[in-house]
């Protein structure tokens, strides 16, 4: 079933059973704060964002959700939902849009994204404050993220490599105290950016995206296994 608000640039997080969308574009066109969840089988709206936005990164469960950053801006805002209001919280120490989101709601990770303009900047989460991380070995925004389980290990794959162009390079998070870094792993078999994302570090899906020369939406889809990209069932229609 279709969400209740058509938008794009949307974040999300949950699972195929109990999953959240909040912000994007729509179609007016304008940024809107409209948060919907998923219950298996229909979209149900719930109370919105404090800040109407897009371009945002999302991650976490359906009654422990994290956004960050996203446009207009960009901006480094930062709320919390609890599966029924949301909370603003500690900003980024980058604004950014475009940008990946990992972890949950108390141990995140934000990589990547167009400052403007795009940035390697990695900063991890600890439910109070944001930490400056080591940077992303590749600069690029409109990249795909893992969700994971914490900001100790992530993937970053994909995304638009300014001046242009999109990147099939992947790299691997390893937050090791006091501090983490990013080390490359095997690259996507499809250059592409703004890519849809989900799971681990070792069981991870790239979803749709575009990609160049003529940069059009894609319905290509991906699986990661922990050391390699195997192409997927596509979707049903190019996103």
């Amino acid at each position: 079933n279709d969400l209740n608000t058509g938008r794009l640039d949307v974040a999300g997080g949950g699972i195929l059973t109990a999953s959240w969308a909040a912000a994007g574009t729509t179609s007016a066109p304008g940024v809107t704060a409209a948060t919907e969840l998923w219950n298996g089988s229909s979209w149900t709206e719930v109370n919105d964002l404090n800040t109407p936005r897009s371009q945002l990164g999302g991650t976490g469960t359906q009654t422990a959700a994290i956004v960050v950053g996203g446009s207009p801006g960009p901006t480094g805002a930062v709320e919390t939902f609890d599966g029924t209001s949301w909370t603003e919280t500690t900003d980024l120490n980058t604004s950014r849009r475009l940008l990946a989101a990992s972890g949950a709601q108390t141990s995140a990770l934000a990589a990547g994204g167009d400052a403007p303009p795009g940035t390697n900047a990695t900063e991890t989460w600890n439910g109070t404050s944001w930490t400056e991380e080591n940077n992303l070995n590749v600069t690029r925004l409109g990249l795909g993220g893992t969700k994971g389980s914490n900001n100790t290990n992530a993937l970053a794959f994909g995304g638009r490599t300014p001046p242009g162009g999109d990147t099939n390079a992947t790299e691997e998070w390893a937050g090791n105290a006091p501090i983490g870094a990013w080390a490359s792993a095997p690259s996507m078999n499809t250059a592409r950016g703004k890519i849809a994302s989900s799971g681990s570090s070792t069981s991870a899906l790239a979803t749709g995206g575009r990609n160049p020369p003529s940069f059009s939406s894609t319905a290509a889809n991906e699986s990661f296994n922990g050391s390699s990209w195997t192409e997927t069932g596509d979707l049903n229609s190019a996103k």
